[in-house]
């Protein structure tokens, strides 16, 4: 029998105001209350814990249409006042596990959190990404009990049934646990077949949550899975990193695609429950399926036509695969290119795939109604300005929408943040800030002010003539003159692109 009324809090560490939801939360949430267990919620997302959001940092740099949150989101509670509100939450809720989901970026919010609340005994799991490629960082946090590495949907189910039982949880697969003084390391356990999952469950994140800008605007989006997994192997993502995690650990090929039917429930549910209008497929490359799978979820997802935003490669990109997108009335679409020079391309980034193939590809959904845009980084490892701008100058022979540029971030995980570590640029403990708010990478060929400048004036070198180089030099730079110059050519840019 299980324990009466057993109670599981997630806490969610989240960027300030970065709507939409995370996928693992829901799911999880659904899949304990299927098994009769309470949850509740404990989301940072509406609290003031930075001084500007992601999306504002984008907007100055240009990179998104100018956009307004309404009154809504003016009046965020303080981050002193986040921490008063958890301690009173639990408190209030008396929870009998606490599960907090980790990403990198997220990692000292996570920390503090935990440290506000560690005093009341309360058992904590962590899970996510992080915890998966940087175990031995959280383990080491006093107010962690276990982690969990890789997927978490029958680690947690397991871990809530044991503990509702009063049974031991040291030896549940895929989880690291503090035991006597010692951490034990138990085997990864089979990956989970995601067509068991029941639909997400969104109703215990605020309904405001569903709001997200996109191009301009605010929809009422959500997101669906897909896809778990990626079939590319670049050296500055962490997805094919879980690919060996479990092709060491069990043997499973990681990459998979849910049935088309499932993704139907889930899509129907988020329309006529929760009124939907914007989708969102989170899949690191949305095209990365066959053709026969493509033709069925276009004759699926065509009964509901509602507009979608997804991301893929341009080697996914052909008249085929845009006829389709069309027939789904797909609305905005984001193809990584990362980097303008083939060769720094190939030999650092692992990205196997020519200039001309980027080309190309716009040129086919130049044919098409749909919104594109094009994401690009600046600071890998080894770069210098001139090697950036072969990026700047592969992007002026693309006609998208918008041409994005992040800083690279050497995320735990990733091949590159190894080099990074072994080449000096990062010491092996660095913390990394968010892709939109700076880099962490010490380079004297490239310094981070350089970086930083590129990244505010990049959509000016794509956009404006070369005659205009000179003007965009001067705003790179974070002087008065430099300062006074970019506002110039940040409002002749709005005018004349986002109107």
């Amino acid at each position: 029998m299980l324990k009466s009324k057993f109670k599981v809090l997630f806490l969610y560490p989240n960027l300030m105001l970065q709507t939409g939801f995370p996928m693992a939360i829901c799911t999880f949430s659904a899949i304990l209350k299927q098994e009769g267990f309470m949850v509740e919620l404990f989301d940072t997302t509406f609290y003031r814990t930075e001084e500007i959001t992601s999306d504002e940092a984008r907007m100055e740099n240009l990179q998104v249409k100018p956009f307004g949150m309404g009154d809504k989101f003016k009046h965020l509670r303080t981050r002193e006042q986040m921490f008063e509100d958890l301690v009173g939450k639990v408190k209030e809720y008396k929870p009998d596990l606490i599960a907090i989901s980790i990403l990198e970026d997220m990692y000292p919010l996570s920390v503090d959190m935990l440290r506000s609340i560690k005093d009341f005994g309360i058992p904590v799991i962590a899970g996510g990404v992080f915890p998966t490629f940087a175990p031995e960082v959280v383990i080491a946090e006093k107010a962690v009990t276990m982690i969990c590495v890789g997927e978490g949907e029958e680690v947690l189910l397991e871990v809530c049934r044991r503990l509702s039982n009063n049974e031991d949880t040291s030896d549940v697969s895929s989880l690291w646990v503090k035991a006597d003084g010692q951490i034990k390391k138990n085997p990864m356990r089979p990956l989970r077949n995601i067509n068991l999952n029941p639909v997400p469950d969104f109703s215990i994140f605020h309904e405001d949550r569903f709001l997200k800008p996109m191009k301009g605007r605010l929809y009422k989006m959500a997101p669906v899975e897909t896809h778990r997994g990626c079939p590319y192997t670049c050296s500055f993502c962490n997805s094919n990193s879980q690919k060996d995690l479990y092709k060491q650990g069990t043997g499973e090929r990681f990459l998979r695609v849910k049935e088309v039917g499932q993704v139907y429930s889930e899509i129907k549910l988020l329309i006529e429950k929760y009124g939907v209008e914007y989708l969102y497929f989170p899949a690191d490359t949305f095209l990365a399926m066959s053709k026969d799978y493509l033709q069925e979820f276009t004759r699926m997802y065509k009964k509901f036509r509602v507009p979608f935003y997804c991301q893929t490669r341009a080697e996914t990109i052909n008249e085929e695969t845009v006829r389709c997108l069309n027939e789904m009335n797909c609305h905005s679409l984001s193809i990584g290119i990362e980097h303008g020079s083939e060769d720094f391309r190939y030999k650092l980034l692992k990205r196997r795939v020519s200039n001309k193939t980027y080309i190309d590809a716009i040129k086919v959904l130049e044919k098409s109604n749909i919104m594109v845009s094009v994401n690009n980084m600046i600071g890998f490892p080894d770069e210098t300005r001139h090697l950036a701008f072969d990026t700047i100058n592969l992007n002026r022979q693309l006609n998208v929408y918008a041409h994005n540029a992040y800083y690279f971030t050497p995320y735990h995980g990733t091949p590159l943040r190894e080099y990074c570590v072994k080449k000096g640029y990062i010491s092996r403990d660095a913390q990394t800030v968010n892709i939109t708010k700076g880099t962490v990478l010490n380079m004297p060929q490239f310094p981070q002010d350089e970086i930083k400048g590129l990244i505010r004036t990049f959509t000016l070198y794509v956009k404006f003539p070369e005659d205009r180089y000179k003007e965009i030099s001067i705003a790179e730079k974070f002087t008065d003159e430099g300062n006074m110059m970019f506002k110039k050519l940040q409002q002749e840019f709005w005018q004349k692109y986002f109107k």
